[in-house]
């Protein structure tokens, strides 16, 4: 939440800094003129209802799915479809561009705020490890990795990442969960978090060699939700999830790769732009990918903690 509270303060600090620029220029404008009468009106600077938009688009934030995705541009629309819009943009064109670069600043520079520690089930012992140098500095991010060795015989191997991870686009709950892994699959923003799990992976399978560099995922059509339940626990939640195959693109003539095993995420999200994601690799052959698809005892595990 604090997190939140920081990237909103600093999109009102934005809105002010604009306001203040202005009214320098205002009154530098008036010595020149010698004009004494005019009174600066702060909620003429964006031109009219300008001011209250802005407002407006930091409440709408926090409530809106995909946030400024969605209020940014459909704000523009709004502005510029009528003739007096138009007009208004002209006249305020200089103020304008100035809070939207700095707000597009504060933006970035807010979601490098701070993330909690990410989910830790005591079950799970200490993580292998707690850092991802493959991971994107942007936005903020906090990683933990586990390797959960398999039985003797058997390919029950699990590679369990526990994220948390700051969400530049919206600040509310709703359908952020669902909206952000959306992004993170269309931009491809998952692939270079796995480059550690993969490396994990292929110290462990001693039949196939996996190249991080040459590995892809391939969406599942699927369910986007599954419901969790465990009365010992107190849990009965529906999860936003995802599933992929994981396919080694050096293995094989198919453009598209050969299937080495399946990726489980799923997501919840928390007030003030932070989500927590909980990433399963289990390779092909793990009995768990026809009897227990979704991991049902590793998720609760980690919605309890």
């Amino acid at each position: 939440m604090l997190g939140g509270i920081i990237y909103s303060a600093g999109l009102v600090v934005a809105i002010i800094v604009v306001i203040f620029l202005q009214y320098r220029e205002f009154v530098k404008q008036q010595a020149k003129e010698e004009e004494t009468s005019i009174i600066f009106n702060y909620r003429e600077v964006f031109g009219p209802m300008g001011l209250e938009f802005l407002g407006l688009f930091i409440i709408l934030i926090w409530i809106v799915p995909y946030g400024v995705l969605i209020i940014a541009p459909l704000g523009l629309i709004l502005s510029v479809l009528s003739p007096a819009g138009r007009i208004t943009w002209a006249q305020t064109k200089v103020p304008r561009t100035m809070v939207c670069v700095f707000m597009i600043s504060m933006i970035m520079l807010g979601s490098l705020s701070p993330v909690s520690q990410p989910k830790s089930p005591d079950s799970w012992g200490n993580p292998l490890l707690t850092e991802n140098p493959n991971a994107p500095i942007w936005p903020a991010s906090q990683q933990y990795t586990w390797l959960m060795a398999p039985s003797v015989g058997e390919l029950d191997l699990e590679i369990i990442q526990s994220i948390s991870i700051r969400t530049p686009h919206q600040l509310g709950v709703y359908g952020s969960a669902s909206s952000s892994l959306n992004l993170a699959s269309l931009m491809g923003l998952e692939q270079s978090r796995l480059h550690q799990a993969i490396e994990l992976l292929d110290d462990e399978l001693s039949f196939v060699r996996l190249n991080p560099e040459e590995m892809a995922l391939a969406p599942i059509p699927n369910q986007e939700t599954h419901r969790y339940v465990s009365s010992t626990l107190g849990i009965d939640e529906d999860i936003v999830i995802r599933q992929y195959e994981l396919r080694s693109l050096s293995i094989g003539s198919n453009e598209e790769g050969v299937k080495v095993g399946e990726v489980l995420c799923a997501a919840t999200s928390s007030w003030g732009g932070e989500l927590q994601i909980l990433v399963i690799i289990r390779p092909l052959g793990h009995p768990d990918l026809t009897t227990n698809r979704y991991a049902e005892e590793l998720v609760l595990d980690w919605l309890s903690a």
